[in-house]
């Protein structure tokens, strides 16, 4: 790939294209994570309480970022509204606020879409056995 121009730092009148624009958007995540991952190690070992404080400084900060940086009554406003009272530029600001946080700072473990457990053959015919003699005849239906 080319070197990655941004409209902020393309030489000027130079025109940026959809596919550059994308890869300044991946560099930018790439710098980010490896920026954040400091403040993330410093997170995980903060007790519950102190990383409470962590999020509530992150999305004051970060949201204040976003929207321009409006006085700290503005921004006092708009963080003691709910999802509802916010305007949708507002909230928007707040969730980008919260995804980054998530994202850069608590970085969960990846999880499955479920947990598998074992079930013995008897627990199947017992559960099975629980079932309507209609739902039964779906579930035959189905397996067939």
């Amino acid at each position: 790939m080319a070197t990655t121009y941004t409209y902020q730092t393309a030489p000027k009148g130079m025109a940026i294209t959809f596919a550059m624009f994308a890869n300044g958007m991946g560099v930018a995540k790439r710098i980010t994570m490896q920026e954040s991952q400091v403040w993330h190690e410093q997170y995980i070992k903060e007790d519950p309480e102190a990383q409470a404080d962590w999020r509530h400084e992150w999305v004051r900060h970060f949201v204040a970022g976003y929207l321009g940086n409006p006085s700290d009554k503005v921004l006092d406003r708009i963080l003691s509204q709910t999802r509802d009272e916010r305007t949708r530029e507002h909230q928007l600001a707040y969730k980008s606020a919260t995804e980054m946080f998530r994202s850069h700072i608590i970085r969960p473990a990846k999880s499955t879409a479920f947990k598998q457990v074992k079930v013995t053959v008897d627990k199947v015919v017992e559960l099975f056995e629980q079932l309507s003699k209609a739902e039964q005849a779906k579930f035959m239906r189905i397996i067939k």
